[in-house]
């Protein structure tokens, strides 16, 4: 017999298999909330910021008040501190004595907003070892910085302090697609139960095989007791 299906259809479909689908999706929520919290280890991250300028802005400043002249910065020297922090973004995330200081932990290094200020950020299973490491590549930034380029100057802007909660896993996302994953399976094994179901049921499915209306129908008494 050939299935046809409509919304009407589907919808009958979900409900004579409610119970399936509220179980399906209550055990995978379950598990994936078991899973994130007992199973995957917390990951803590710690962030500072640093400012990278293309030339050493006290030294600027002593020389403009020599000259009787006022301290400026200039879009040009903002400009060119914004690209010279890309090229310290990559000097950082290469260079081996960052590996050493990392000691096992993760380092990403961004622009904030395409300017010249970065944001250090170390990760770790241990929230005070992330912060003290990211404050050790924060030490270690201006002596890499001077080294390979020997002008310019890297500044502290704030330093990282430890995290008191995980950056990763996100308990909440995690629930959320174990009930969306659990949701879905059931719908659709649900109406693939309905598909391989060949069974005649007590409605007009007669009347689709054989075209011939059902006027009355005998009760089984022992199904109907239980």
């Amino acid at each position: 017999m050939t299935k046809d299906f409509s919304i009407q259809k589907i919808l009958l479909i979900l409900l004579r298999h409610i119970k399936l689908i509220v179980l399906i999706t209550v055990v995978a929520t379950l598990l994936a909330y078991i899973y994130t919290t007992f199973y995957i280890t917390p990951i803590y991250s710690a962030s500072a910021i640093i400012q990278v300028s293309n030339y050493d802005y006290s030294q600027q400043a002593t020389q403009d008040t020599t000259a009787g002249q006022e301290k400026r910065v200039w879009v040009s020297d903002l400009t060119s501190s914004a690209t010279l922090a890309d090229y310290c973004t990559v000097l950082f995330l290469n260079s081996p004595v960052m590996s050493d200081i990392l000691d096992g932990c993760g380092l990403n290094i961004t622009s904030e907003n395409q300017t010249n200020f970065l944001r250090v950020t170390v990760s770790s299973s241990d929230p005070n070892k992330a912060a003290e490491v990211a404050n050790a590549v924060t030490d270690e930034a201006p002596k890499l910085f001077l080294a390979y380029y020997r002008a310019g100057s890297i500044d502290t802007l704030r330093p990282a302090t430890a995290p008191t909660e995980p950056s990763s896993p996100n308990v909440r996302t995690n629930v959320m697609l174990g009930f969306l994953g659990g949701l879905i399976f059931s719908v659709l094994l649900s109406l693939f139960l309905d598909i391989i179901d060949t069974t005649i049921k007590p409605d007009d499915d007669l009347f689709k095989i054989y075209g011939v209306p059902v006027f009355a129908e005998i009760v089984d008494f022992e199904r109907e007791e239980k």
